[in-house]
């Protein structure tokens, strides 16, 4: 049996009450989250521009699934690849801002989600404001 679906059985068992849970092993390492800043779930529709494959240029109108002061994560349509340029245009407030591929995840039926990162932190452009907690120590 494989470890992650061991793993994923124990876990089950444990949430059920049939299983004491273990503590972790004392080699275990506890991975950091790594965002910037606070992440929102939030459906945004987004304008995306940008150049296919063939260097044809595309748009289409995407939405995004979590938005943050340093991108986003957007279910797009049209294919991409990491480190491609596009540019976004938020159309509630038709502001616009560049940004590049970073991330591609979860292939859906016909879409794939895409995150995004802006060059420079830009929360104004989701319209969301930075908490005390997002606010780099210093």
């Amino acid at each position: 049996m494989s470890r992650i679906f061991e793993a994923l059985r124990n876990a089950q068992l444990a949430r059920e009450g049939k299983q004491p849970v273990k503590p972790p092993r004392k080699d275990a390492v506890e991975v950091p989250d790594r965002r910037r800043a606070r992440r929102w779930s939030l459906d945004i529709p987004v304008y995306v521009y940008g150049r296919g494959a063939n260097k044809e240029p595309f748009h289409e109108e995407a939405h995004t699934l979590h938005v943050n002061a340093n991108g986003a994560l957007l279910l797009l349509s049209v294919p991409v690849r990491k480190g491609q340029k596009l540019h976004l245009t938020n159309s509630f407030t038709q502001q616009e801002q560049d940004c590049m591929v970073v991330y591609l995840g979860t292939r859906r039926s016909r879409t794939v989600e895409a995150g995004v990162a802006f060059p420079e932190t830009n929360p104004q452009f989701w319209q969301v404001h930075q908490g005390p907690e997002d606010e780099p120590a210093g």
